[in-house]
């Protein structure tokens, strides 16, 4: 059996999509993360996880600059948000 770049890729994207998940929900299990910056994190997972699927996508199909623009208009936000994420939850933790 083989696998082609888009298989892989799907292959891929679903094991980064469960292991995505199963941090959040440790965040808020063992972190007690806020419900704002549980929905940012997984605003920036579902924006990375695109991203990602965005520019492998248009690599296989010869379309270098797609894939250049899909990182900074979709992967940029992402990083964003993260940090978005990521402060508010530092901030709504108690010393």
């Amino acid at each position: 059996m083989i696998f082609t770049g888009t298989e892989l890729l799907f292959f891929f994207l679903g094991m980064l999509t469960f292991a995505g998940i199963l941090g959040i929900y440790l965040l808020k299990t063992r972190l007690g993360a806020h419900w704002q910056s549980l929905a940012l994190a997984g605003t920036s997972l579902f924006l990375g996880i695109f991203t990602l699927a965005w520019s492998v996508t248009s690599i296989l199909e010869n379309e270098h600059q797609a894939a250049n623009m899909g990182l900074l208009f979709f992967g940029l936000p992402a990083l964003l948000l993260l940090a978005v994420a990521w402060k508010r939850h530092r901030a709504t933790q108690t010393i």
